[in-house]
């Protein structure tokens, strides 16, 4: 037996174990969530996201990533000293598919939205000292924290406030 089948079997023997997720309420996207958005259209899902206090302006939205991704020069604009990074080990693989090593990680706080539609999480970021439009990179964890629904047709993200109800944000149109 192979060890990766060890560990599927370790897993599903731990299932029952794990706690449950909170039940998630319906989400419905409408007509009025892609207004704005001019079709034909596959743009890109770009918020602007709190991250650390700060207003981050051309976060991308990418549930293909399976890691949150934060900029160089916004990292520095926080003024956040290289010291607190934690060391990364490991590369990773860009979009045009180079290899890019992680200038290290930090957990920050994130916040969509305001008042009563915020939600807020803390969360893990890759940064990284590579040239892209985006300030930062929304992957996989965060939009998973968030217990988030995205809908690039709409360009929008919907996901559970603190409050516990569906909110939505829409992209930059």
């Amino acid at each position: 037996m192979h060890l990766s089948e060890h560990r599927h079997i370790v897993n599903a023997l731990d299932a029952d174990k794990q706690p449950r997720p909170t039940s998630i309420p319906n989400v419905v996207f409408t007509e009025d969530d892609a207004r704005g958005t001019i079709f034909p259209s596959d743009d890109l899902l770009v918020l602007i996201t709190n991250i650390n206090g700060a207003d981050i302006k051309r976060v991308l939205v990418d549930g293909g990533s399976s890691a949150n991704v934060l900029f160089m020069k916004d990292f520095n604009e926080m003024m956040i000293r290289k010291q607190y990074l934690t060391q990364v080990s490991y590369p990773i693989i860009g979009f045009n598919g180079s290899i890019v090593r992680p200038e290290g990680s930090i957990v920050l706080p994130v916040q969509l939205d305001d008042g009563p539609t915020a939600r807020d999480v803390m969360a893990e970021f890759l940064v990284e000292n590579v040239p892209l439009p985006y300030n930062a990179i929304i992957g996989r964890p965060i939009i998973h924290d968030v217990q988030a629904v995205v809908s690039t047709y709409h360009l929008t993200i919907a996901y559970v406030s603190n409050l516990g109800a569906v909110e939505k944000v829409h992209g930059g149109r």
